[in-house]
Formats: C-alpha cells, sequence, structure tokens
C-alpha cells in the first residue's frame, strides 16, 4: 500500500474503530476524580480574575488523573517504542503503518476519555469520541514525512534554533496557553469541544515544531 491518501484515510477509519471500542478505559485515568474534588466556582463573578484563576485549578483537578498518566506514559515511552517495534514483524508489511498510529490513538483515547466523561457526545471538529483518531492521523504524518516537514521548514528551523531550548520550550507551552485565554475569554464558554480541540491540535504542533530537529530524526532518549 503506497498511496499516502489512502493511508492516511485507513489511520483515520482504524483510529475512529479504536477510540469508540476503547473509549470506556478512561475510567483509569478518571479513578482520580472519585479521590480529589475538582470543587466549583459558583462564588465568582464572571471574567474576573478570581473567576479565571478557579477554572484553572478546577480543570487542573479534572486533569489530573490523565495528566499522571501522561507522565507514566513520557517517562517510559522507550518501552512503549520498543514494544512496537517487538510487535511490528508479527503484522503484514502492508499495514505495519498502522501500528504507531493505533497506538497514539489508544494512549490519546484513554486520556481524553478519563477528561471527558460526560460530554463525549459533543461536537468540536469532530464528535469527541472520535477525536483521538486525529491523533493517529497527526502521529502518522508526523513520523512518516518528517523529512519533507524538515526541508519545507528549512527557514524556520533556522530561526528557531537561534533561542536557546528553554524558551523555546516556553513558546511551544506559551502559545497554547495564550490561545486557551484569549478564546475562552466570555461570560460562559461556547463551542466547548471545538475550542478544546483546537488547542490540542495547536498545542501538538508547536511541541512538535520544537522538538522536531532541523535534520534527522527526533533521538529517543533512555528512561528519566
Amino acid at each position: 500500500m503506497k498511496n499516502p491518501f489512502v493511508k492516511v484515510i485507513l489511520v483515520f477509519i482504524v483510529g475512529i474503530l479504536v477510540a469508540r471500542i476503547f473509549w470506556f478505559l478512561g475510567f483509569i485515568p478518571n479513578l482520580f476524580r472519585n479521590i480529589i474534588d475538582p470543587g466549583n466556582c459558583s462564588g465568582h463573578q464572571v471574567k474576573t480574575i478570581g473567576m479565571y484563576i478557579c477554572s484553572a485549578m478546577v480543570a487542573f483537578k479534572m486533569l489530573l488523573g490523565p495528566l499522571l498518566l501522561m507522565v507514566f506514559i513520557f517517562v517510559f515511552r522507550k518501552r512503549f517504542f520498543n514494544f512496537i517495534n517487538k510487535i511490528k514483524p508479527k503484522i503484514p508489511k502492508d499495514f505495519q503503518f498502522l501500528l504507531a498510529p493505533v497506538v497514539s490513538t489508544l494512549i490519546f483515547t484513554i486520556l481524553w476519555a478519563g477528561s471527558h466523561p460526560s460530554i463525549m457526545d459533543t461536537n468540536g471538529i469532530i464528535d469527541q469520541r472520535s477525536f483521538p483518531s486525529i491523533i493517529g492521523v497527526f502521529t502518522f504524518i508526523t513520523t512518516n514525512y518528517y523529512k519533507e516537514i524538515q526541508k519545507k521548514l528549512t527557514g524556520f528551523f533556522e530561526k528557531r534554533d537561534k533561542f536557546s531550548k528553554p524558551i523555546r520550550y516556553l513558546f511551544a507551552l506559551g502559545i497554547p496557553v495564550l490561545l486557551s485565554l484569549v478564546i475562552t475569554f466570555e461570560d460562559r464558554v461556547s463551542n466547548v469541544a471545538l475550542k478544546e480541540q483546537i488547542i490540542v491540535l495547536v498545542s501538538l504542533v508547536t511541541g512538535y515544531l520544537v522538538l522536531l530537529p532541523k535534520q534527522g530524526q527526533i533521538k529517543l532518549n533512555k528512561e528519566l
């Protein structure tokens, strides 16, 4: 299977199936919500500093489980890649390209479902239960066509590398945070699913552009 468009479509379709079938695994990070009460901000006036600080704390508490799971996955990322490499030969060659996107979709499904137990049927770019499939597509494109991306963004990388890595990381973190503050500055946040999904995608892109070297592959370091 050589046609990249067919591969992307297949990754997307398989990703939707994976996300919907394994959505129930969201209970794993969601267990933390039964231990830590996220609270509410009913005592604060809208569009005040106190309201935004309170909202940020509630969101953080709600996402604590998924965040801890994400940290765990990051720490043991080398083992995840080793696992992928071990089972890859057992998959027909024409479908091996699906492995990394499926694994990333599954991991993100657990995180996403854990932080969205009650709004899984709302719609953004696509519905919340299918959104993890977009992560699979992103994984497929960025891991298979990174050389093309590097060639297209040569000028960008030359300018980027003039800044130290800590500064780049601050940009990668700061851009999504600033975007989230701007698009949610409302009395009552509208189109929540759409805005969440946009912020996730912007975070992925900024993080990728920070980590991707201007030449060669991203090196996989040992576990911390």
